[in-house]
C-alpha cells in the first residue's frame, strides 16, 4: 500500500513540474513576443505586407426566421484563421513549445463585419480566447448568435427553401491589406441542432471581390449561404386539409333542397372560412413580397368560386319562387327543356325515359305541356342547380390540382 502510494505521489509531482515548466515557458514566449506589441495597429512586415485570413462557420442552431421582417437569428461558431507576421518564434528556443494561448483583447483582430447586420455589435469577437502558432498564424474560434437581413422568397410557401447570405468582409481594410478566403470547410453542419420548424440542408460559401464607388481599391468578402428548408407539416395539417374540406363541405350546398333556407349561408360560411385562413398564412409572410404564394392564389380562387356559387344560389332560389309568373315561349323551348333534358330533371307531363341521355331531337321541343308555370320555374331552378354541381366540381379539382403542383413544384 505504500509502495503505491509513493508511485502516485511520484506522478503528480512530475505532473505538477511539467504544468510548471510549460506555464514558465508560455509566459516567457508572450513576454518576448508580446514586447512593444500593439493589438490596435495591423501587422506589417518587410516581407508580409497582406494578412492572409480564412473564414468558416458551424451552424449550431437556426433560433428563427422573422419572415414578416426578413431577418434571421443564427447561433454560429466562428473559425478564423490569419498571419501575424510579429508574433513568431523559434520553438527550440522554448523547448519546443510551437504554439500559447492568449486572451484575444492581447491580438490585433481583423476588423470583420457582418455587412447585413441588424444587430448594433458583433457579439463574441473580443471575448474569447486565441492560440497563437510558432510561424504567426492566430487561430481564434468562437460563438456568437448573429441577426442579418434574409430577403424571403414566399412563392411556394409552405413548400420553401429560403437562402440566407451572409456576407462577411473587413470595413475598413481593403484587399491590399486584408485578404479573405472561406475555409476547406467553410459550413460544418455535425454539430447543429434540430429546429421545430426549419431544416438546414446545406450551406455554401463563396468569395467575392467588389470594387465600391466610394473607393479605388478592391474588398474581398466570403459569402455563406444558408439555405433553410421549410417543415411543411404544421401547415399542412392545420391549414392546407381543413381548408381543403371546408371548401369540399362547399359542394353540399347545392344539394339542400331549395325551401330549406340554407343553401346561400352555407357557402357564405365557406367563404368566410377560407377568409381565416387567408389572414393567417398572411400573418406569417412579408406586407410587401415581391411575389405572391401560390396558397394566397389557392385562397383567392376558392374565394372567387364560393362567390359564383353563392350567386349562382341566389338564382336558383329567385327561379325557384316565382310562382304563376308566365314563363317566355323562348325561355320554354330554347333554355328550360335542353337544360332539362342536359341534367336529367323530368318535367311534369312528360316520360323522363323519352328524353333523359337521349340525342334531343327538335320535335321533342314542340310536344304540348300540361306542366303549370310554377312546375316549370321550379324544374328550370333544378336543372340549374345540378349544372352547376358539374362545374363547380370539375373548376375545384382542376383549380386545386394546378395549385398543389405549383406549390410542390421544386420537390
Amino acid at each position: 500500500m505504500d509502495v503505491k502510494y509513493y508511485h502516485l505521489k511520484s506522478i503528480i509531482c512530475i505532473l505538477a513540474l511539467s504544468l510548471i515548466d510549460c506555464s514558465s515557458i508560455s509566459k516567457n514566449i508572450s513576454d518576448t513576443i508580446f514586447e512593444g506589441y500593439d493589438s490596435g495597429l495591423r501587422p506589417v512586415c518587410a516581407n508580409v505586407p497582406l494578412v492572409n485570413m480564412t473564414l468558416g462557420i458551424a451552424v449550431r442552431q437556426v433560433i428563427g426566421l422573422d419572415e414578416p421582417n426578413q431577418i434571421v437569428r443564427l447561433n454560429l461558431w466562428m473559425r478564423l484563421k490569419w498571419n501575424d507576421c510579429l508574433l513568431t518564434w523559434d520553438p527550440n528556443d522554448y523547448g519546443g513549445l510551437d504554439n500559447i494561448i492568449v486572451p484575444i483583447k492581447r491580438v490585433w483582430v481583423p476588423d470583420l463585419t457582418l455587412y447585413d447586420s441588424t444587430a448594433t455589435e458583433f457579439s463574441g469577437i473580443k471575448e474569447y480566447r486565441a492560440i497563437i502558432f510558432s510561424d504567426g498564424s492566430v487561430k481564434y474560434n468562437f460563438p456568437t448568435v448573429l441577426e442579418a437581413l434574409c430577403p424571403i422568397e414566399v412563392l411556394n410557401f409552405p413548400f420553401d427553401t429560403q437562402i440566407c447570405a451572409l456576407v462577411f468582409g473587413s470595413w475598413n481594410h481593403h484587399g491590399l491589406e486584408i485578404d479573405l478566403y472561406p475555409k476547406d470547410n467553410p459550413g460544418d453542419l455535425s454539430t447543429l441542432k434540430s429546429n421545430v420548424e426549419w431544416l438546414v440542408p446545406k450551406v455554401a460559401a463563396e468569395r467575392h471581390i467588389i470594387k465600391y464607388s466610394c473607393c479605388p481599391a478592391p474588398y474581398p468578402d466570403v459569402t455563406f449561404n444558408v439555405h433553410l428548408q421549410r417543415k411543411p407539416g404544421y401547415y399542412i395539417i392545420n391549414i392546407l386539409i381543413p381548408s381543403v374540406m371546408i371548401t369540399v363541405l362547399a359542394i353540399l350546398g347545392y344539394f339542400l333542397p331549395v325551401d330549406s333556407g340554407e343553401k346561400v349561408s352555407l357557402v357564405i360560411t365557406v367563404m368566410l372560412a377560407m377568409s381565416v385562413f387567408q389572414l393567417l398564412v398572411a400573418d406569417k409572410l412579408p406586407p410587401s413580397a415581391e411575389s405572391t404564394p401560390w396558397i394566397m392564389f389557392f385562397f383567392n380562387f376558392i374565394l372567387g368560386l364560393s362567390a359564383v356559387s353563392t350567386i349562382l344560389q341566389v338564382l336558383v332560389i329567385n327561379l325557384y319562387y316565382r310562382g304563376e309568373r308566365e314563363v317566355p315561349t323562348s325561355l320554354k323551348y330554347y333554355i328550360i327543356k335542353p337544360l332539362c333534358y342536359i341534367t336529367c330533371v323530368p318535367i311534369p307531363g312528360e316520360d323522363p325515359s323519352s328524353y333523359c341521355g337521349r340525342k334531343i331531337q327538335c320535335s321533342d321541343f314542340t310536344k304540348p305541356q300540361e306542366a303549370t308555370n310554377t312546375v316549370m320555374w321550379q324544374s328550370f331552378s333544378i336543372a340549374v342547380d345540378r349544372l352547376g354541381i358539374v362545374l363547380f366540381s370539375f373548376t375545384l379539382v382542376i383549380g386545386i390540382a394546378t395549385v398543389f403542383r405549383q406549390m410542390t413544384g421544386s420537390f
